[in-house]
């Protein structure tokens, strides 16, 4: 049976409450229709994604634990919650984000860290640049330019989120079920 997986840094609570001030402001801002159309993220579920593993065969789960055993600690990170932003032009934005600042070269040495175990677990390497982040909602594909526009001029102007810093001390290796209602996460282990 194939797990789909990822590796994350798993966030505070308030990093959850700026989360969800950051959504009542957005969908206040854009109106009910485009917030209605937008796909948001349930707070309880949000992370900082390391690694999008990809789907592995069960097989494949025992060697991917021990290398981030072996590869990855220790872990202490200090990160702080920053302003939000999206992906890519306003006419074709397709997410909304809060961005994360703080030790972001000791961030980026745990990504590294994380990539050396992936791979030493003989898994492929990821191709796309790191940037950290944490999603708040997706746009759909039938959103209009003029609705990514609207989404993209109203997310630059969110209120700062007040500045909430923690010590991220592991990384989790969870499991994603997809289905209708929306995914259900099952932290597998926890590395650092």
């Amino acid at each position: 049976m194939a797990l789909r997986l990822f590796i994350a840094v798993e966030l505070p609570e308030p990093w959850r409450e700026a989360a969800r001030a950051a959504r009542a402001e957005i969908e206040r801002e854009v109106g009910a229709p485009v917030a209605a159309s937008m796909r948001w993220v349930d707070p309880t579920l949000m992370h900082l994604t390391v690694r999008f593993v990809g789907e592995i065969d069960e097989p494949g789960l025992a060697p991917l634990r021990e290398a981030l055993d072996r590869v990855v600690p220790p872990v202490d990170v200090e990160l702080t919650i920053d302003g939000a932003g999206t992906f890519g032009p306003p006419a074709r934005t397709d997410a909304a984000w809060i961005g994360v600042c703080g030790d972001v070269d000791g961030l980026r040495a745990l990504v590294e860290r994380v990539e050396a175990a992936v791979v030493a677990a003989g898994l492929p390497p990821e191709e796309r640049t790191f940037r950290a982040h944490v999603t708040l909602a997706r746009l759909g594909r039938r959103a209009s330019r003029d609705e990514r526009r609207a989404v993209a001029r109203v997310v630059a102007g969110l209120t700062r989120p007040p500045r909430a810093s923690f010590h991220a001390r592991s990384v989790a290796l969870v499991r994603s079920h997809l289905g209708r209602g929306g995914p259900r996460y099952e932290v597998r282990s926890r590395h650092g």
